[in-house]
């Protein structure tokens, strides 16, 4: 929802004012603070406004990067974090859009839903062009939103899951090669797994664990020349050894393996 009439809340930015934005959004303020330090995943989650990002410094203050728009237009953006005011402020330094700040607001209404108040200042503005520019900053974080919150929520279920531990048998089985249906997804010791084949040409079996490593976003389910994805960042994992090809810090924790008797069973086996 933009608000042409709402004052924002700090006058500390003495730019025109051309708009709010609010929303109640699903999740903690904790995943909110989270989401607003991950540059990295803003050209992959939200392929259809970004298409490059290029860090220049980052830590718990916030990030500075170089940013390239779905329509190539280039520019800088640095995101400061202010946990005492629960806001954080998004200012474009140079570049489309120069001198343009976005302040958001965070207060947190309930343990799992947090108010936001999206504030937007954008320089050189005429008084009778305020609204429509409004608008179309509303527009454009409506649909940034969309997509965060499928991020977060899913992030949260992934991590209340995780905290019953691995539990249960150290076995199961699948049923005869012949009739498996891949790729198919099934709890395993408290965890989520992929049963599929290596590749399109392969008949060979391989299982993986369903979620990224980095933040448990959802790994893709047809390896491809026995590499998965994760949609969130765009970090890629070798099935057969779980390393990060993308250079990350993480890897995939291979902890079942297949394996197929002589009468043509498959089994998932939890490794050692």
């Amino acid at each position: 929802m933009v608000d042409q009439t709402h004052q924002p809340a700090d006058p500390a930015s003495r730019l025109p004012h051309v708009g709010t934005y609010r929303r109640v959004l699903p999740v903690s303020l904790e995943r909110m603070y989270e989401n607003a330090l991950d540059w990295a995943h803003l050209p992959y989650l939200h392929d259809g406004s970004f298409s490059a990002i290029e860090c220049i410094d980052a830590g718990v203050w916030g990030w500075r990067a170089r940013v390239t728009s779905k329509q190539g237009a280039a520019s800088e953006i640095e995101l400061r974090l202010d946990r005492g005011c629960r806001r954080w402020i998004t200012r474009t330094l140079a570049g489309a859009n120069a001198g343009a700040e976005i302040w958001t607001h965070a207060f947190p209404v309930e343990p799992r839903r947090t108010d936001i108040v999206v504030d937007f200042f954008v320089p050189d503005v005429p008084v009778e062009a305020r609204a429509k520019v409004g608008r179309a900053y509303g527009a454009l974080y409506e649909r940034l939103y969309d997509e965060d919150v499928a991020m977060m929520v899913g992030r949260q279920s992934q991590l209340d899951a995780r905290v019953f531990g691995e539990r249960g048998p150290t076995s199961m089985k699948l049923g005869r090669r012949s009739a498996l249906r891949t790729p198919s997804t099934v709890a395993f010791r408290g965890r989520e797994i992929v049963v599929t084949r290596l590749d399109a040409k392969s008949d060979e079996l391989v299982a993986y664990p369903a979620r990224c490593p980095h933040q448990l976003g959802p790994l893709s389910l047809r390896p491809e020349a026995g590499l998965v994805t994760c949609p969130w960042h765009g970090y890629r994992f070798d099935v057969a050894t779980g390393e990060c090809v993308s250079g990350a810090a993480c890897r995939l924790n291979l902890t079942a393996r297949i394996e197929v008797d002589e009468d043509d069973e498959v089994q998932l086996i939890a490794r050692e």
